[in-house]
């Protein structure tokens, strides 16, 4: 054994040296056989030949010919250059090419040297076709072999390419050129008609999406690879659907933008999963970004929770706009120098100062805007569990509500340009106490007295991977073996992903309203049951038969359906088409500012009947819970 593993070392190394040998003999003995067919399996004289040896010498002498011209044709179309346990239909179109200008250049010298007199000129025929078939044949019993034989961890998927355009050829040609194969292409599927049973890449045209299942079937494809770059999250689920088999799993993944393809980036490694985000019911949304650009470049931003989901995406979209300085406020320690590193890695021409604090320690807190005065603010920073707040009500008020008010009185206090507040659909007719802790907050930043800061918020809905979201509380229960818990089969939500969220947050600053709240025009909300089984069938498995889906029922603070307006609010378009403002016309300044500073007192005091006094008068539309179930649930 260790002489045969020295013996295939040395074949290794020696590769190119072994395959000119190889090509040397492909060669000659296509010669030799030819002459054996030509003259019935002998090199004998024929009957007019007085000379027994005339053919033979003809064979000894053309031999060096052919073997020459076909070592240097070979090396002219790169033969030398594939992996033969990879080898496809281009290869093969290579070797036919090589094989039929040796033949010709071959019988060229042959015929113009007059050296040859009598040489059989079917030879010259045979010879082309015993040169595909000794070295193709070879080529190709190397592939099914190591294919039939080699282990499941070391065999190549079969992937099937959906678009048959730029993206799918880009990606098509990055398969077959790779290094490490991994993937071997089986051809493409595509709506154009036009293209159909066509070739690209030397990879056929199958046909429309409805032939995916025959297609899987027939070639036993273990990927898709969704190579068009603008596909709909319609189109994306559509082509997940068209491709479902009871007794056969297929991975799904998705090419990167169109710049990157058009740009020479593309790569495999960028060749992402089907994400969740992919499956949503509307496009994702892209904003302009010039104005944000303009805004922030070489000014100081302030961001809090920046450890947060929400907070660090912020973070990281800031840092592209090219500030002078951004500032990372949280109380979580990890989660605050995860980003701080990220950030100093990719932008180290940015002044970032990470800072672990408490928006309620007013003096440290003053004492960071006096040393580093922010021309922005985006607040980020809240506890927003609606499960775990139903336990913790005074903490919940105190860090969301009371947080708020104090950040806020310190941008005016400093002369911060504008404070941009992160809010949530939980917010209106709020029902747990986490929402009525966001509704609050939002009154304290619009209810203020005029200064020179501009207080704004933004509103969505919930949002894709968030701490909050009740993705990584799904993709947990999967990875666990289930079952996935779902409140109910009728419960919607509206939803966005990460980068959407935070596009609307720094699009909606440049809009210089005063005192308004905007929101993303969202589409139709989500049944979470239905997400529940889009992230099983992306984790390759199959709803009810691998993973279950049960059904818990409401808890508390919950609501079947959430909506972005109160009654009272209106909403009219903005500059950008997907923005919506509504704007506050009532002044109730003095009635909010009364109710912080007894909300602080009765926190301290922990008198929980005053506290829901006052939010039952400053929220009459909140649908719950009652004082006796916020004690409940506070105490269990």
């Amino acid at each position: 054994m260790p002489y045969i593993n020295q013996l295939i070392n040395i074949i290794y190394r020696k590769r190119l040296i072994v395959i000119v040998l190889l090509h040397a003999m492909f060669a000659a003995a296509s010669l030799y056989f030819s002459f054996l067919i030509r003259f019935d399996f002998t090199l004998g004289t024929n009957e007019l030949q007085r000379d027994p040896m005339y053919y033979p010498r003809l064979f000894y002498y053309s031999l060096p010919i052919n073997i020459v011209l076909y070592i240097i044709l070979s090396a002219f179309f790169n033969l030398f250059q594939g992996i033969w346990r990879y080898v496809s239909v281009d290869d093969l179109k290579d070797i036919v090419k090589t094989s039929a200008l040796t033949s010709l250049a071959f019988m060229s010298i042959i015929v113009m040297s007059g050296l040859f007199h009598g040489y059989p000129r079917s030879i010259y025929l045979l010879n082309f076709v015993f040169l595909i078939i000794l070295n193709g044949g070879t080529r190709f019993t190397i592939r099914i072999l190591r294919e039939s034989f080699a282990p499941a961890s070391d065999a190549v998927k079969n992937v099937l390419i959906i678009g048959a355009g730029t993206a799918g050829n880009e990606i098509a040609k990055a398969l077959k050129t790779a290094k490490r194969k991994e993937y071997v292409p089986v051809g493409f599927i595509d709506r154009d008609k036009s293209k159909h049973g066509k070739r690209i890449q030397g990879l056929l045209v199958f046909g429309d999406i409805v032939s995916i299942r025959q297609i899987i079937k027939k070639h036993r494809v273990h990927e898709i690879f969704i190579a068009i770059p603008e596909a709909s999250n319609k189109l994306v689920r559509e082509i997940m659907d068209a491709s479902k088999l009871p007794d056969w799993d297929v991975k799904f993944k998705i090419v990167p933008s169109m710049l990157d393809i058009m740009s020479g980036k593309l790569k495999l490694n960028q060749i992402r999963d089907v994400s969740i985000d992919d499956l949503l019911s509307r496009p994702n949304i892209t904003l302009d970004d010039t104005v944000v650009r303009k805004q922030l470049a070489a000014k100081t931003v302030l961001i809090t929770g920046a450890g947060g989901s929400i907070g660090s995406e912020i973070c990281f979209q800031v840092a592209a706009y090219k500030p002078s300085r951004i500032i990372l406020l949280d109380s979580s320690e990890q989660g605050a120098y995860s980003v701080d590193q990220e950030l100093k890695k990719k932008h180290r021409d940015i002044a970032i100062h990470t800072v672990v604090g408490n928006m309620l320690d007013t003096g440290f807190m003053d004492l960071l805007f006096r040393r580093f005065p922010p021309d922005y603010i985006f607040h980020a920073a809240a506890y927003k569990h609606v499960h775990l707040m139903e336990w913790n009500p005074l903490a919940c008020l105190k860090n969301n509500v009371l947080g708020t008010a104090a950040l806020a009185s310190l941008a005016e206090r400093h002369g911060v340009k504008q404070f941009v507040m992160i809010s949530t659909d939980k917010a209106v007719n709020p029902r747990g106490i986490m929402g009525i802790s966001k509704r609050l907050a939002e009154r304290v930043v619009l209810e203020r007295a005029a200064s020179g800061t501009l207080f704004n918020i933004v509103r969505f809905g919930n949002v894709l991977g968030s701490s909050g979201s009740v993705i990584p509380l799904f993709q947990k229960q999967i990875r666990e073996g289930g079952p996935v818990t779902v409140t109910s089969p009728d419960t919607k939500r509206f939803f966005m992903s990460i980068p959407e969220a935070v596009q609307l947050v720094l699009q909606a600053s440049t809009l210089k309203e005063s005192k308004a709240i905007f929101m993303l025009e969202m589409g139709e909300p989500v049944k979470i049951v239905d997400l529940a089984k889009n992230l099983i069938e992306l984790s390759g498995l199959r709803v009810c038969e691998d993973i279950e889906i049960v059904f818990t029922g409401m808890r508390v603070g919950e609501k079947i359906e959430e909506v972005l307006l109160c009654e009272e609010e209106n909403i009219v378009p903005t500059s950008f088409d997907k923005i919506r403002v509504q704007r506050r016309t009532e002044d109730k300044t003095v009635r909010i500012q009364k109710f912080i500073h007894d909300l602080k007192s009765n926190v301290d005091l922990g008198n929980m009947k005053a506290i829901y006094a006052d939010i039952a008068e400053l929220i009459p539309e909140m649908s719950g819970p009652s004082f006796e179930e916020m004690m409940e649930n506070m105490f269990r």
